[in-house]
């Protein structure tokens, strides 16, 4: 078993053994929580938040800051500190750990995030390097943005493309599965590495109202919308042809047979809206954004329409690199 566990293990064996009980813990581990939240004075609150790279080898430095700083913007918070593990397979040379953590500091400084301690060392029975980053912000006044505030009758609104990260790391790690695409193809899926931080995106999306946030990492924008689902209790029903997918995306999956709405997604934002505040966040991104589905009452599930036909998903899939790849 390649990739997060189901959710009834998750359950089992990780979210009913989470230590001791704490007041201060405001949110803490759950399905699909981005962040934690912990009280730490009155109107004061420490949001924190954890994740690893562990699918890609040439461009992990750079996506691991990205992707754990996502995760706290879309609490409506911008991190400040991060704490790095980094595990290198044995005999990692020192140019590569040189590119390596050059990666992580160039990719901390343009997001404005001090790294303030961490742990590195060499691991025996590693292919590549495996990047942990937990990151760290502070709230001042009303509580963070929950996934769970969801409610029926919301918008759901996605924010850029699906599978901006996976088609990066298919593009980097695995020229030669695609390379009848041809170099220009292959060239323009790779600068989506510069599209996966979407803090800035989140951030305004906060200050516009959204009622939640959720970037889809693993299992994609089918697998966000099922941790949505879990946490709020209700059916999240999109359109998939409303869905954004990008050209070279769509060229990718399609000669690789996969799905781009299971595919590493971030780069994406999938929030929800009262439907008064739908137009102004529309309008706010400049054609980036669209309404994608609604949320309704029903099963805690995400529903997939296509035309007449629907796929119900009551636990995220599994992502299409680890199936391509394991």
């Amino acid at each position: 078993m390649i990739g997060k566990l189901p959710i009834n293990m998750q359950k089992k064996y990780i979210l009913s053994r989470v230590g001791a009980k704490d007041e201060a813990v405001i949110t803490g581990a759950g399905v699909g929580e981005d962040a934690a939240v912990i009280r730490i004075a009155n109107n004061l609150y420490l949001v924190t938040h954890t994740d690893p790279i562990t699918e890609t080898s040439s461009m992990a430095g750079r996506l691991a800051m990205q992707v754990s700083s996502n995760d706290l913007a879309t609490k409506g918070i911008r991190p400040r500190w991060a704490l790095v593990t980094i595990l290198l397979p044995e005999g990692f040379g020192e140019v590569e750990l040189d590119r390596l953590t050059a990666d992580i500091d160039m990719a901390a400084r343009s997001l404005g995030i001090a790294i303030v301690g961490g742990h590195t060392e060499e691991t025996r029975g590693l292919m590549w390097p495996i990047i942990s980053v937990a990151q760290m912000g502070i709230r001042k006044g009303k509580l963070p943005i929950s996934i769970a505030d969801s409610r029926p009758g919301d918008d759901i609104i996605m924010i850029n493309e699906a599978g901006i990260e996976g088609t990066a790391i298919l593009a980097f790690d695995h020229p030669k599965k695609i390379e009848s695409l041809g170099i220009e193809v292959i060239a323009a899926a790779k600068k989506y590495l510069d599209d996966i931080s979407i803090m800035q995106d989140a951030l305004r999306a906060a200050k516009l109202g959204v009622i939640s946030m959720h970037d889809p990492t693993e299992g994609g924008v089918i697998g966000a919308l099922v941790e949505m689902a879990i946490r709020s209790g209700y059916t999240f029903q999109i359109e998939r042809p409303l869905v954004p997918v990008r050209k070279e995306t769509a060229l990718i999956c399609d000669l690789l047979e996969v799905d781009p709405l299971k595919l590493l997604g971030s780069g994406a934002l999938i929030c929800t809206s009262r439907k008064k505040d739908t137009q102004k966040i529309l309008q706010a991104y400049g054609g980036r954004a669209a309404v994608i589905g609604t949320v309704k009452v029903g099963k805690a599930s995400a529903i997939i329409l296509r035309g007449p036909e629907s796929t119900e998903y009551d636990e995220p899939p599994s992502d299409e690199i680890t199936k391509l790849f394991s």
